[in-house]
């Protein structure tokens, strides 16, 4: 039976985009289904949101020729300093004690998006936008994809439908997959943070009893705040004036960047856990935020998604037959993404506490994991994303 397309990628955001330019290296027909073009993007304040790339992101880019790009917006983290406020233990980690240039870089997601937009129309990938995804069905050699493009009904065929389509993803939605959700009852609250120290290079992450707070270098001698607490609670200080605001952020985060003081408005938004066990299906993968949407504490979302990108690519270009394809692309990613999953739920029930135990126990492992160098480079390879192997992204015929 012959098909439209190969690989259907439903949301060509940036895990279905750098999907999407990985298999443009490829013989295989792809489409990539978005409903707004990005210059529309351009304007929504979640594109202004601070993405960490780990060291192993920025080896997957580079692979896709678009790394280059991405570092002109790009700010290095040469050391990342972890501290639990009212504790002594703190982990350091450095650039030059894991021999590479950064431990990752912050990048605001308009940037990636729109490097990754553009490449992908000097590509080969047919882009189907504006179009909506209504639907699909399975048959034993395709799936039946409906959608809506110029105001019509469409349908296409492919060997493999691809749900990139994030946390409210439709192709989930259509689908058998199993969603489990628990919600932390947090809010987060992100925003712009002016220092009075000209160190630039470092991120921190400082845990307290009411949840952590993430800065990490932004442009301009800038940092990128998320504070993360109790719902309730956000919705308080969110209401404090200026000078409070900052007063309770400083007795919170400390001294580390000298004074704090704001850059125009933050927001909050509300925090949970999602993901998909079972994320494949016949002839469907569900990969970044429709399969696993999480925690923002260690920065891992977009980094674990990318690699679900990759790893799809490196399986799709290695193997014809979507049913070992798919089989592939399970064995490779089920520990990777269940390690990463626990990883941040983890660090979250064990540090947004104020109880006795939980203070001795994290503080006891702060402090061994800065002393044992064997934990710490452990630490830190799981951080720069190189906790799991790399795909080899290799042009086929």
């Amino acid at each position: 039976m012959s098909h439209d397309y190969d690989v259907i990628i439903i949301g060509g955001g940036m895990v279905g985009g750098c999907l999407g330019l990985a298999l443009s290296q490829s013989s295989l027909r792809v489409a990539i289904v978005e409903a707004r073009e990005f210059s529309k993007k351009q304007s929504d304040s979640a594109g202004k949101r601070a993405i960490a790339l780990s060291w192993g992101s920025r080896c997957i880019l580079q692979q896709l020729g678009i790394w280059q790009q991405v570092n002109d917006a790009a700010m290095a983290i040469e050391h990342i300093h972890v501290s639990d406020k009212g504790h002594f233990g703190k982990t350091r980690l450095s650039a030059d004690s894991q021999n590479v240039d950064a431990l990752g870089y912050v990048v605001e997601a308009t940037e990636i998006e729109a490097v990754v937009a553009g490449s992908l129309k000097q590509s080969n990938i047919d882009r189907l936008c504006p179009a909506s995804f209504l639907d699909y069905v399975v048959h034993d050699d395709s799936a039946d994809v409906t959608i809506s493009l110029d105001g019509n009904e469409k349908t296409l065929s492919c060997k493999l439908l691809v749900g990139a389509d994030g946390g409210l993803s439709k192709v989930r939605e259509r689908g058998i997959f199993e969603l489990k959700e628990y919600s932390y009852e947090q809010h987060a609250i992100a925003g712009l943070i002016k220092v009075e120290s000209d160190v630039h290079d470092v991120a921190y992450e400082r845990f307290t009893s009411e949840g952590p707070i993430a800065m990490l270098p932004h442009f301009d001698g800038l940092y990128s705040l998320v504070w993360t607490m109790p719902s309730a609670l956000a919705q308080a200080v969110m209401q404090l004036a200026e000078d409070e605001f900052l007063d309770r952020l400083q007795s919170r985060f400390g001294q580390w960047l000298g004074e704090l003081s704001l850059l125009g408005k933050c927001q909050t938004f509300p925090l949970s856990l999602s993901h998909v066990p079972d994320n494949t299906a016949e002839r469907v993968v569900l990969i970044g935020n429709a399969a696993h949407q999480l925690h923002p504490v260690a920065g891992q979302g977009f980094n674990l998604g990318l690699r679900d990108a990759a790893i799809l690519a490196d399986s799709l270009m290695s193997k014809s037959d979507i049913g070992k394809v798919l089989e592939a692309y399970a064995k490779h990613r089920q520990l990777d993404q269940a390690l990463i999953t626990g990883f941040t739920d983890n660090v979250i029930k064990l540090f947004s506490t104020d109880s006795a135990l939980f203070s001795v126990v994290r503080n006891s492992g702060l402090l061994m994991l800065d002393n044992i160098p064997l934990m710490k480079n452990q630490f830190a390879r799981q951080t720069m994303g190189l906790g799991s192997r790399l795909a080899r992204l290799k042009k086929v015929g």
